[in-house]
């Protein structure tokens, strides 16, 4: 969150000339009506690609950005549609998600990265997204949509209705962020499968890499990425059915195909990890943002999104929506007139509010109501904040009929918008993976202490490695743990 405006970046839509035919399906080999050709799946990616970088920022390390393009240049080859011009780029999010444009664009976060213990895991994911675009996936769904328009909302905005103030989702953005279906998903599964094996990597890498996106679930309780953790088919029905697909491939005693862990861990030594503070930072339910020099906390067990444009949050079981955007002042503003602007840009109507501070901060709290594309009325509570030549958009809303129940988390997330004090802005540092070989008497909390996290992180370093919380490597092992950067 650098550089945030009054609402989550959206991309501008493209309206595109339909052609209706009938095509030939390059994986199933199979006459289907669509209403996109190659040529115009091509033009969207192109069009959507510096837009979808601009959003996520682009992963300023170019050895790694050449390892993984390289790597899936090699899967797009053995593809059902290698013509295409395939490529593949790291963007710099903490999100654990991976995603693809129409025509050949293929994007995996750091935050992905980070979980990824080896060369085969990464190329069933490669191979799952190249998957997505070889059958077509977005197509079939735009054919099936109806529609005769094409958007595309930035995939870094987990959850479409905060964007739906105003704006608008297609089902391009829900497809990244939720997956295609049950069928197209399991499809993309085995295209996974066969890519990533026809390069010689191990099948049921693939397999082992969704058991441990499932155990970030069960850990965590928070879903990611869309190609695993889509609502159907379940994570273990997909892993059963990934462990069937590989034994068609290889059979269990079979050591004809590799992994390449220990080349993959090389790659992502000094990988950034976790929240960069360039864009704030999330420590359990508090934001801490060292150079604007701020922080905001959510209600305890909300889930928290920092992306680029928008800090968003969501109550763990409700549609209860908080979100915090910054706009850069171009003229000095009271409060109640940067209020104003900030009603009319989410074509709101104010039902009551005042001028007061917050925090020692001018600002405006108001109700307002109107609506939205999708969730249709919504009423929200909206503190716009002045910070020298900056203003803060914070904003809860929910349905009318839910708001005066959702109002207390609004009013107490509002209420705590506070300066963040030097001491504390300091002490907030970047995050990195750091390879180390385990010795003997190490235990995930001895490594954690030694590298100065809290104990309480033991857990996540074996979740990156893979490893049961209860079981530790032996000594000798060569694993991923987590060190301040230098």
């Amino acid at each position: 969150m650098n550089k945030l405006r009054y609402s989550s970046i959206i991309l501008p839509v493209l309206i595109l000339p339909l052609i209706m035919s009938c095509a030939i399906n390059p994986v199933t080999r199979k006459l289907e009506f669509v209403l996109m050709s190659e040529s115009q799946e091509i033009e969207i990616g192109r069009e959507m690609d510096p837009k979808i970088i601009n959003e996520h920022g682009y992963y300023p390390d170019e050895a790694l950005q050449e390892y993984v393009n390289h790597l899936g240049q090699k899967l797009a080859i053995v593809c059902d549609r290698p013509d295409l011009d395939y490529q593949f780029k790291v963007v710099n999010s903490s999100m654990i998600n991976a995603f693809a444009l129409p025509g050949g664009y293929v994007y995996v976060t750091r935050g992905l990265l980070a979980y990824i213990n080896s060369e085969a895991e990464l190329a069933g994911v490669l191979g799952h997204e190249i998957g997505h675009i070889t059958a077509r996936h977005a197509v079939r769904q735009y054919t099936k949509a109806q529609t005769y328009q094409f958007g595309i909302l930035a995939a870094s905005i987990v959850y479409p209705e905060i964007s739906q103030l105003g704006q608008f989702a297609d089902f391009v953005a829900f497809a990244i962020i939720q997956g295609y279906g049950r069928n197209n998903e399991l499809q993309a599964d085995r295209l996974g499968i066969k890519y990533s094996s026809s390069t010689s990597y191990d099948p049921y890498c693939v397999s082992s890499f969704m058991k441990t996106l499932n155990n970030i679930e069960e850990a965590t309780g928070k879903k990611g990425y869309h190609g695993l953790f889509s609502t159907h088919p379940e994570t273990e029905e997909r892993i059963t059915k990934a462990k069937e697909e590989a034994k068609k491939i290889r059979p269990p005693s079979s050591g004809n195909f590799k992994q390449g862990r220990e080349k993959y861990l090389s790659k992502i030594d000094g990988l950034t990890f976790g929240d960069d503070p360039k864009e704030g930072i999330v420590e359990r339910n508090t934001f801490k943002h060292p150079d604007l020099r701020i922080k905001l906390t959510f209600p305890e067990g909300w889930i928290i999104n920092n992306a680029k444009e928008v800090l968003a949050a969501k109550h763990p079981g409700k549609e209860y929506f908080i979100q915090m955007t910054l706009s850069t002042l171009d003229k000095k503003l009271s409060a109640a007139e940067f209020a104003k602007k900030v009603a009319m840009s989410y074509r709101l109507n104010k039902i009551t509010g005042s001028s007061q501070t917050i925090n020692g901060f001018p600002a405006h709290v108001g109700t307002y109501q109107g609506t939205t594309k999708d969730m249709g009325e919504i009423k929200a509570e909206i503190a716009s904040i002045l910070v020298k030549e900056k203003g803060y958009i914070l904003m809860g809303f929910s349905r009318p009929e839910s708001f005066e129940e959702a109002m207390p988390f609004f009013t107490s997330t509002i209420n705590s918008f506070q300066r963040l004090s030097k001491e504390e802005a300091k002490k907030i540092k970047p995050h990195e993976i750091t390879i180390y070989t385990v010795r003997e008497g190490d235990t995930w909390e001895s490594i954690s202490y030694k590298f100065g996290q809290q104990p309480g992180n033991a857990e996540t370093l074996a979740l990156i490695n893979a490893f049961d919380p209860a079981k530790f490597p032996q000594p000798g092992t060569r694993i991923k743990v987590i060190a301040e950067r230098p």
